[in-house]
This record gives C-alpha cells, structure tokens and sequence, in this order.
C-alpha cells in the first residue's frame, strides 16, 4: 500500500513539472543554446527525467550522467542501453575522491549523501505525506565511491561543456567545491543548481554561499524558475569573464 501511495506521487509530481516548469525551462534553453552538438553534465540523473528532457531540446546532445543508487543506475543501464551518446558514471560527485555513504530516500528522487535532521517540520511534513514516519523514510544507506567533478572533467579532457545541472538533494555545495577545488580543461557555460531552503537536512543548504563561491568563479545568475511545487527553483548561472 505504501508502495502504491509513493508509486502515485511521484507520477503527480512528474505531471505537475511537466505542465508547470519543464515547459518554460525548455523554451528558455532553445533560444539559449542553438547549436545541435551540446555537451551537458547531469549530476543526479535519478531516472533519466533530465536526460530525456534536454534531449528533447538537442536530439544529438552528449550527455554524461551521475547516479550513485545502484538501482536506478541498473535502471539507466537498461534504458540507454547502446546510445553512444549517453556517458552513465555510477557514482556520486562531492568535494572528495573515495567512499560517501548513500542514503536512499523512500521517494527516491531526494535521495541524498546528507544526513537527514530528525527534527526537521518539513521532513515531518513529508513523511506524513509519504504515509511514513520520519525515521522510515531512509530505506537503505550504502557506502559508494565519489569523485572530484574537476578530475572527471580533467581526467576525460572535456574541452567545452555547453551546461551543468546539478540536483543532489543538498549536497549542491560540495559538488561545486569539487569542481573549483582546481584548474580544469573545459570552459563550462551555463551551471543549473536547485534551490531550496528548507531544514531537512543537518548541514542546512546555504544558497546565499553557492552564489557567493559562483560569483568568486565568475558565474552569475541569468534566470530562475519556480518548481511546480513546493518551494525550490531551479537557478541558471551563466560564466562572465568580465
């Protein structure tokens, strides 16, 4: 039953982004971004929403994606199976090369490396919608491997990468930190991060110190679009070498 119940809310969600966000992202990155051979970082692929999404904006995209949840990986493997297009990575980005516990989310798409704050209202809130108790709503903790986004940028000699997006459910900063922590090969136009300001997680996400360490990397915000739901925004920073 509370499988059905999840099962049913993570199709309204996808229903409510469909008709309320994706549609004005998508017309913003089409007149963004005109030429047909984008090169696009998924960090968070979950199940592939992102890549189907920018897709559908650049058919002949290539897109390298990062999941750590075996599962869904597993469920990735199996949907881009033979497109030499799609890069799948099953592993996490943070601030560090090595090992990250997981901890899987009932609702998947906010799984997470954060330690979730059992004191939190909106986790409460949450739960109760979930039709679980707080402390029922991490299902599984895994310790995966992680990398640094800079060595995988280096290490693959990515030149120019036409967008980032990252959405890992409050560990947006220690991904950036890993990204700027040194010099890299590509020049990266557009970085798209999640917004949101809610206690869920014990280190609290600080978007005012995101924007501070984007700025400090000349990156500045272009645009914002509020979710469907909730209170999150997706927030894109474009790179100005002033």
């Amino acid at each position: 039953m509370i499988e059905l119940r999840i099962w049913a809310i993570q199709k309204y969600l996808w229903l409510n982004e469909y008709l309320f966000f994706y549609s004005k992202v998508r017309k913003f990155y089409k007149a963004l971004i005109k030429n047909k051979d984008v090169l696009i970082l998924d960090v968070g692929a979950n199940k592939g929403q992102s890549i189907d999404f920018f897709r559908s904006i650049w058919p002949e995209s290539v897109i390298h994606s990062f999941e750590p949840n075996v599962k869904l990986f597993k469920l990735l493997e199996n949907k881009y199976n033979g497109s030499s297009k799609t890069v799948l990575n099953n592993i996490g980005i943070s601030n560090i090369s090595g090992e990250l516990t997981f901890f899987e989310n009932a609702l998947d798409e906010t799984s997470t490396f954060e330690k979730l704050n059992m004191d939190s209202s909106y986790l409460e809130y949450k739960s109760k919608i979930l039709g679980l108790k707080s402390k029922d709503i991490i299902i599984s903790q895994d310790k995966v491997p992680v990398s640094l986004l800079s060595d995988y940028i280096n290490n693959n000699a990515l030149k120019t990468i036409d967008l980032l997006k990252i959405d890992v459910e409050g560990h947006e900063f220690a991904c950036l930190q890993g990204l700027f922590i040194k010099p890299i090969s590509a020049k990266i136009n557009y970085i798209q991060i999640e917004e949101h300001s809610d206690d869920m997680y014990q280190n609290k996400v600080d978007f005012e110190a995101i924007r501070v360490m984007l700025n400090i990397n000349n990156y500045f915000e272009k645009i914002r679009f509020k979710h469907g739901f909730g209170d999150f925004y997706e927030v894109i920073f474009e790179y100005r070498n002033n």
